[in-house]
């Protein structure tokens, strides 16, 4: 609870976090007077996914900045340096902190899409569930990204470095890892396409969205053609759940067995 409530006291303080806010508002209100044309009949779920879609350019880099540079003021100001010296391991105060810094971005943007959910049902025939689901996925989205950047924050020694490990990192999983998929397209087979699919589904940014088409009902798995069942070869639950513990654990791990204390290996 300590932890949570200094880094409450250092986010608020910052400029940072309620600018990337008031970023995801005007984001979230632009898609949603555009969205107020479409269809009545599946216009909800429509714009649920043309919202994650604007949002999958964004919250990334955002979350990526605001966990990063956490864990380098700690280091910065010495905090990090007191803390171990007191006997606390650096697993433990990986831990402390990353449940700090999950609890207030997660409590501050989800507190946005929570209050978005009233207009929702003004503008649209609003489904709790397809609603619900749209939720959880953009709270593991901020998950998975607030992970990713205590990793860099803890294995980087100063602001240069982490400002273009993660602008990288972003441009890694928005842009990089698609190019590198279409490349390789063209050589897979029916016979390779299971390869194809974990490595696919290994980025969070399609295992989400895949998430999110087929539990709200945009994309049906009933008549899947041979090669899309090949790709399909685990319900999307399943992919979504390996996703979850993959990348949330190995970065907390990898965090703990690289991390710099204050440019000191």
């Amino acid at each position: 609870m300590m932890y949570i409530w200094k880094e409450w006291k250092e986010q608020s303080r910052g400029k940072g976090i309620w600018l990337s806010l008031m970023m995801l508002i005007l984001i979230s209100i632009s898609v949603l007077l555009q969205a107020t044309s479409f269809p009545s009949d599946q216009g909800f779920e429509v714009f649920l996914l043309s919202l994650y879609d604007v949002n999958v350019y964004v919250i990334p880099l955002l979350t990526l900045f605001l966990a990063s540079f956490s864990i380098m003021q700690e280091k910065e100001q010495k905090t990090l340096y007191f803390l171990l010296t007191k006997k606390e391991s650096y697993r433990s105060f990986l831990w402390k902190k990353s449940a700090a810094v999950q609890c207030v971005t997660l409590s501050i943007f989800m507190g946005w899409y929570f209050i978005l959910a009233i207009p929702m049902k003004f503008f649209f025939t609003f489904h709790l569930g397809h609603y619900l689901v749209f939720f959880v996925v953009l709270a593991v989205l901020i998950l998975i990204f607030n992970q990713l950047g205590l990793f860099l924050g803890s294995i980087l020694s100063n602001r240069m470095q982490l400002i273009g490990a993660n602008i990288f990192v972003w441009f890694l999983f928005i842009f990089l890892f698609d190019l590198i998929a279409l490349y390789y397209l063209p050589y897979v087979t029916v016979q390779n396409m299971k390869w194809f699919s974990l490595v696919y589904f290994l980025n969070p940014l399609h295992t989400l969205r895949f998430y999110l088409e087929t539990s709200i009902g945009m994309f049906p798995l009933e008549h899947m053609s041979r090669l899309m069942e090949k790709m399909v070869w685990l319900p999307p639950v399943v992919f979504f759940l390996i996703d979850v513990v993959l990348w949330v654990l190995s970065t907390f791990l990898l965090a703990n067995s690289l991390h710099q204390k204050g440019g000191r290996v």
